[in-house]
């Protein structure tokens, strides 16, 4: 009878556990929301620390390098007296100590001072021009490598141990194996001076002439493209094969479930988590390491600045350059710890 809902005890048991559940649910939910905020907040935390390591580590590293900055600047035919002059400008005359904080609280409110190599031009300026064709770079080769990477690596763990996984396999070993210079020279031959299908290289922007941007866009995102496609075809199919052994994957077939959704819906769904991590990393990695790409097809972004500027000695724009490259990293990586939360509630929990 206590099992019955139609009984008396029944009702009352089942009230009983309503009234239960009612009582607790307000409490589970501040818990869950607790734990949410929780979770924001050390992510948040971890991300400042780490910031603050590479501002002091970039600071400390520039300032103890030998050379004298005003000279660099100024030429060896200079006088002593413009020398100290631009010490004092720059604030080199003060003890180091002096430097980083002020360097620290003016980074902290937006300012990386003017690059005395570039006509006193904002850092601010040259950053933030470079760091947009870098990110339109970066996107455009990111998106080219997901359009391939993620039937390739579904299809070699559909069809694992067959023909199609090991030819897939090969192909993705020699696609991130390749030097990226020697792939970029590779279709500046063949695309360019061969066919004459697209420019050598250089840049045009958007506004100016959407055809011709989109023309030089295309040959240096194919070429990390194609790298980060041998990358991310591995991860892809390593994380596929897993989750189809997987006992609910195995119910969804029993079920009569068709193939593509068991693969496409179930699957590939599931294993997206662990995929999404390194697809964070390597799309962090992209906007500061895409160095010699754009040293290769002239394309003006944030690596090819960085190594003017290393050659010019102007410290403010390589130490911008770095900790901007720092901070897409971290909040990426932020980013996809905190989708990866959304996505599965036990890291929450955790």
């Amino acid at each position: 009878r206590a099992t019955d809902p139609t009984s008396v005890g029944g009702v009352a048991d089942l009230r009983a556990t309503d009234i239960t559940v009612s009582a607790r649910s307000p409490s589970t939910t501040d818990r869950s929301e607790f734990v949410n905020t929780r979770f924001l907040v050390e992510r948040v935390l971890q991300m400042v620390i780490v910031m603050w390591i590479v501002a002091t580590i970039v600071f400390f590293v520039f300032r103890i390098l030998p050379g004298d900055q005003a000279v660099v600047l100024l030429g060896q035919g200079s006088t002593e007296a413009s020398r100290a002059a631009l010490r004092a400008e720059l604030g080199l005359d003060q003890p180091l100590l002096v430097q980083y904080v002020d360097w620290l609280s003016s980074i902290m409110r937006g300012d990386f001072g003017v690059a005395v190599g570039y006509g006193n031009t904002p850092v601010t300026s040259l950053l933030g021009g470079a760091t947009i064709r870098s990110f339109e770079l970066a996107t455009t080769a990111f998106l080219i490598a997901l359009v391939f990477a993620i039937p390739l690596g579904v299809l070699a763990a559909v069809r694992e141990s067959s023909w199609v996984d090991h030819l897939t396999r090969a192909v993705a070993v020699v696609g991130f194996s390749m030097p990226v210079f020697w792939l970029g020279i590779l279709f500046l031959l063949f695309f360019s001076a061969q066919l004459g299908w697209f420019p050598s290289g250089g840049y045009v922007a958007l506004a100016e002439d959407p055809v011709g941007h989109l023309q030089r866009l295309f040959l240096p995102a194919l070429t990390v493209g194609v790298v980060q496609t041998g990358v991310l075809v591995r991860f892809v199919r390593s994380s596929m094969v897993e989750v189809l052994q997987e006992d609910y994957i195995r119910t969804a077939r029993a079920k009569g479930i068709r193939e593509r959704k068991v693969n496409f819906k179930h699957a590939l769904r599931n294993s997206s988590l662990s995929f999404l991590t390194v697809a964070g990393i390597q799309f962090g990695l992209l906007l500061g390491g895409m160095v010699v790409v754009e040293k290769v097809f002239a394309w003006p972004g944030l690596g090819l600045l960085t190594v003017q500027a290393l050659g010019n000695r102007s410290y403010e724009v390589v130490q911008g350059a770095v900790l901007l490259s720092a901070a897409v990293f971290v909040i990426v990586n932020t980013g996809v710890d905190l989708l990866y939360a959304v996505l599965d509630p036990r890291i929450r929990n955790e």
